[in-house]
């Protein structure tokens, strides 16, 4: 038996073909809860082709609605828009370096945000510079200043922004000890150290929103010991799992090692560990991981994965 269609009724059916397939979409999408302090994971890897996977972005969530996004690395915009988190919602971007992992998709953030309705000044806070790495505020001088990659939004910092809303970028110390706490609404309250990371600049951050408290340190070798201290009986450290348990050379001059997590989330006391930034070096390797991580820490490990939402 054959059935034919006319142009209408075909037309119909490829109408209701896309309602079924948004409406699936939007069913598999990672929700956050309503209420209270949710972490969810935007990009869970490194700068690998073939895994499918944003680079290092966070997003903390206060009842429904974004409040905080941590590092803008390269696939951020993408996942952004895929979370359903409204732009104007958020208080303040922070980064924990300045490099493409971290802050590559930075500037298409704020351009997409042009329809965002937001009206008041967004603050982006990041690490100073060196010889070798750009401050943030140069950074974003050099890509939207009158002489940078796109002129066109140079106008970003003043009152008439093509975004409607003004954007403010500040930067912080990334050499000492000494521990920032140079921003604060009603809402939530933003504190950083700095942390050795070889010779990138880099922070790490603590949030403070709705009675809960998030770390992040990310990418550092722990020479500085002291992201135990500043990260004492938060609900949740994020780390990055850049490098297995066992490995020598170099990278053990840039990141922590699995033993070192175990170590650094049982001195402070963490409810959860997230690791992050996840790398072809740690793919497949990540039962060796957690062993090593439960020799020190016995609480929750979390092994990120894009667009996942934990509630704190």
């Amino acid at each position: 038996m054959h059935i034919r269609l006319t142009r209408g009724c075909f037309v119909l059916v490829l109408l209701m073909l896309s309602v079924i397939a948004t409406a699936q979409s939007q069913q598999d999408r990672q929700y956050c809860g309503d209420e209270g302090v949710w972490f969810q994971i935007l990009g869970s890897g490194d700068l690998d082709i073939g895994h499918n996977r944003a680079a290092s972005s966070y997003i903390v969530w206060l009842d429904h609605k974004a409040r905080v996004l941590v590092d803008a690395g390269s696939g951020t915009v993408l996942r952004f828009d895929e979370s359903g988190a409204s732009f104007a919602d958020l208080q303040a971007i922070v980064l924990t370096q300045n490099t493409v992992e971290h802050s590559g998709d930075l500037v298409d953030l704020l351009v997409a945000s042009g329809r965002s309705e937001r009206e008041t000044t967004l603050r982006i806070f990041g690490p100073d510079g060196n010889e070798n790495y750009n401050s943030t505020s140069q950074m974003f001088e050099r890509l939207t200043g009158a002489d940078g990659a796109f002129p066109q939004w140079q106008r970003l910092p003043f009152h008439d922004s093509p975004l409607g809303h003004r954007v403010r970028v500040t930067d912080v110390t990334s050499i000492g000890r000494k521990r920032w706490s140079g921003f604060g609404t009603e809402l939530i309250q933003l504190s950083a150290i700095p942390v050795n990371h070889g010779d990138v600049p880099a922070l790490a951050w603590r949030i403070e929103v709705g009675g809960h408290s998030l770390v992040f340190a990310n990418d550092f070798n722990n020479g500085k010991d002291l992201v135990a201290d500043f990260a004492k009986d938060a609900d949740i450290l994020v780390f990055s799992h850049h490098i297995p348990e066992g490995i020598v050379g170099e990278l053990r001059e840039e990141y922590v090692s699995p033993t070192q997590i175990g170590r650094i989330a049982n001195r402070a006391d963490v409810r959860f560990v997230a690791l992050g930034s996840r790398s072809w070096r740690t793919f497949a390797r990540e039962e060796r991981s957690m062993a090593a991580i439960e020799e020190h820490f016995d609480g929750v490990q979390i092994y990120a994965n894009e667009l996942e939402c934990w509630g704190l």
